[in-house]
């Protein structure tokens, strides 16, 4: 696979894809420690929201986030 570095404006590029997951890293400055937020199968809602069908976070290391983000996108949000 091959990345590309892109702007705000490589959204638009996207238009027309489905969303089978989100996933994303955040670090909490106060105690050093990251969390991880994943959302399966977002669907649109009410022609305004975005619905996740499931949503997981959890706090730890820079290590533990990694791994738990490879066990998600392999075992849940790729699965199907």
């Amino acid at each position: 696979m091959e990345m590309e570095q892109t702007g705000v404006k490589g959204f638009k590029g996207m238009r027309g894809l489905t969303k089978t997951g989100l996933v994303m890293v955040c670090h909490d400055p106060k105690t050093g420690e990251f969390v991880l937020v994943a959302a399966k199968n977002i669907r649109r809602k009410w022609l305004v929201f975005n619905v996740p069908e499931a949503v997981w976070r959890g706090r730890g290391s820079k290590l533990e986030v990694i791994e738990e983000s490879k066990r998600l996108l392999e075992e849940t949000l790729l699965a199907d």
